[in-house]
């Protein structure tokens, strides 16, 4: 089919205002779940902790219930996953940035380290560095002195993942990105390394600007194919 033949069927779509997928939250999980075999949709609360950052000042999750959270854990003496982790989410933090959403977004990452607090908040400090992480919405968290070396290990499990000490210097563990609503609903879990941040940004967008934010990526796409098939 030439691409005079596909105008009439692009001018019916740009003349279409009902959006073509989502209605719904639901709708719009359907759609990513499409794109993204990594991702697993849940909706129930999200645990509270109150954990104190790199400045030793308390931080609780409560605190930003008018936020869509990003949360990770890592354990920071970790010299494979963890690190393939937090630039996997530094490329999503990017993404939030270009989409202008940095404001509507709070990334946090705690620590899961049994070792000694000075040392556990040097290395959060050099993740940070390192990966060039904009602070502005991004915390680090992790116990303070007082509390029992496994605080933030507990933390993880509930949330359903476990570090497990093997060895010295040596947790085994799983790897996972929790999305958190404004509620404070746990509304999604990414998998492992090898989604996609696109489909956790796009995910993202709908919980901060609703449902039919997802379609206005779809209307784009469909536009380039046809500006492509034009030109």
């Amino acid at each position: 089919m030439s691409p005079r033949q596909y105008a009439p069927l692009f001018a019916l779509l740009l003349l279409t205002s009902t959006p073509l997928l989502a209605h719904s939250l639901e709708d719009a999980e359907t759609e990513i779940q499409k794109q993204e075999d990594y991702v697993q949709f849940v909706d129930r609360p999200a645990p509270d902790f109150s954990l104190t950052d790199v400045s030793g000042d308390t931080v609780s999750l409560k605190e930003f219930q008018d936020k869509v959270v990003v949360l990770n854990f890592i354990y920071t003496r970790c010299t494979n996953a963890c690190p393939l982790h937090m630039n996997l989410l530094a490329n999503v933090q990017d993404q939030i940035s270009v989409a202008d959403l940095q404001d509507n977004v709070i990334f946090i990452t705690v620590a899961t380290d049994t070792e000694d607090s000075e040392g556990t908040r040097t290395h959060l400090q050099a993740y940070s560095n390192n990966f060039k992480l904009e602070l502005a919405n991004w915390y680090f968290l992790y116990r303070n002195e007082s509390e029992p070396a496994g605080t933030t290990r507990r933390i993880a499990e509930s949330y359903g993942l476990r570090f497990d000490p093997v060895a010295e210097g040596v947790q085994a563990h799983g790897v996972v990105t929790h999305v958190i609503d404004q509620t404070g609903q746990l509304r999604a879990r990414f998998h492992g390394l090898k989604f996609e941040p696109k489909n956790l940004v796009d995910y993202v967008t709908v919980l901060v600007k609703g449902p039919d934010a997802l379609d206005n990526s779809v209307w784009d796409k469909l536009q380039t194919y046809f500006n492509n098939m034009a030109g």
